[in-house]
C-alpha cells in the first residue's frame, strides 16, 4: 500500500478550506449582542426558560426594527474572555432552546415577525445537557418553529453549526453573511468522525465545504449578505448595516404574505430539503 503524501495541490485546497472556516471564527466578528445594538432599538431582554434556569448562550426580546416590533433572538458567544464563559461560547444548553421556544410563542401570542441570529459551532455536548433533554429540546424547537404563525427570518452571522444552529435556521428566508459557514457539524467533529482524528480537521473541511456559499447552491440559504473586505470584523459597523437592509428587505417581502400561505410554504420547504 502506497505511503506517499498527498499532493501539494490537495494540501492546499485544505489549507484554504480551513482558511475559510477560521474566518468565519475570526474573534472579532460583530456577536448578535452587537447586532441587535446596531441594528434593533429599545430590545428588551427576557430570561429563562421558566422551568430549570436561564441560558445566556442565547439572548432575546422584543425590539424594533426601523420602527417596527420584532422579536428577535439570538446565539451569543461572546468578545472576550469573560463574556464568552458567561455565554458558554455561543452553544446553548436544553434551557437556551426552551428560552427560544418562550420567546417565540410570545411572539406569536402579540403577532410579531420573529429575527433569528445564528452563531454557534454547535449544542452544548456536556453530559449535564443530555440529561436535560437537549434532544428533545431541540426537537421542540424544530417543530415550535415550524407551526409558527408569524414571519421568521434567520440569519448566520459567523458559525453555523449541527443541531445548535437548526433550531433557529428553520426560517421563511435564511441569510447569511457571505464568510459565514453553515455545516451538518463543525469540521473537528467531522474529522473525529470520519477519520477517528480530529487533526484531520482541514481534510474534513475540504470535503465538507462548509462555506455558505455551499448552502446557498443547495437552496437552504436565500441570500448571501455582502460583507466588507477582507470581512465582517474589519469593518463591523458596514456589515451590520447591510444586514439590517437585507431583514427590512426580506420582512416587507413576507408581511404581504398571507400566514397560512406563508406556514404551509415553510412546512413544504424543509420537507423537501435534501430530497
Amino acid at each position: 500500500m502506497s505511503t506517499a503524501a498527498p499532493s501539494t495541490t490537495q494540501t492546499e485546497r485544505e489549507r484554504e478550506a480551513f482558511a475559510a472556516v477560521e474566518l468565519a471564527r475570526n474573534p472579532l466578528r460583530p456577536r448578535a449582542l452587537q447586532v441587535i445594538a446596531g441594528a434593533f432599538t429599545d430590545f428588551t431582554e427576557q430570561r429563562g426558560d421558566r422551568l430549570f434556569g436561564d441560558d445566556r448562550a442565547v439572548v432575546g426580546g422584543p425590539a424594533k426594527l426601523d420602527g417596527r416590533w420584532v422579536m428577535v433572538i439570538g446565539q451569543e458567544k461572546g468578545v472576550d474572555a469573560m463574556t464568552r464563559a458567561m455565554h458558554n461560547f455561543g452553544m446553548p444548553h436544553p434551557e437556551g432552546y426552551r428560552k427560544q421556544q418562550r420567546l417565540m410563542r410570545s411572539a406569536e401570542k402579540f403577532s410579531l415577525p420573529v429575527i433569528c441570529l445564528i452563531d454557534t459551532p454547535a449544542a452544548h455536548p456536556g453530559v449535564g445537557a443530555e440529561e436535560r433533554g437537549q434532544a428533545w429540546a431541540i426537537a421542540e424547537s424544530l417543530t415550535t418553529t415550524l407551526a409558527l404563525r408569524v414571519p421568521v427570518i434567520s440569519a448566520v452571522l459567523s458559525e453555523g453549526g449541527s443541531g445548535g444552529a437548526l433550531a433557529l435556521g428553520l426560517g421563511d428566508r435564511v441569510l447569511a453573511w457571505e464568510n459565514a459557514v453553515y455545516t451538518v457539524a463543525p469540521p473537528e467533529t467531522c474529522a473525529a468522525i470520519l477519520y477517528r482524528d480530529a487533526g484531520q480537521r482541514a481534510r474534513a473541511a475540504l470535503a465538507m465545504k462548509p462555506g455558505v456559499d455551499t448552502a446557498h447552491a443547495l437552496g437552504l440559504v436565500d441570500e448571501l449578505v455582502p460583507e466588507p473586505w477582507p470581512g465582517a470584523h474589519a469593518h463591523p459597523e458596514v456589515a451590520i448595516a447591510a444586514l439590517r437592509g437585507a431583514l427590512l428587505r426580506h420582512l416587507d417581502e413576507l408581511a404581504a404574505i398571507d400566514i397560512n400561505s406563508l406556514v404551509a410554504s415553510r412546512m413544504d420547504r424543509y420537507r423537501r430539503a435534501g430530497g
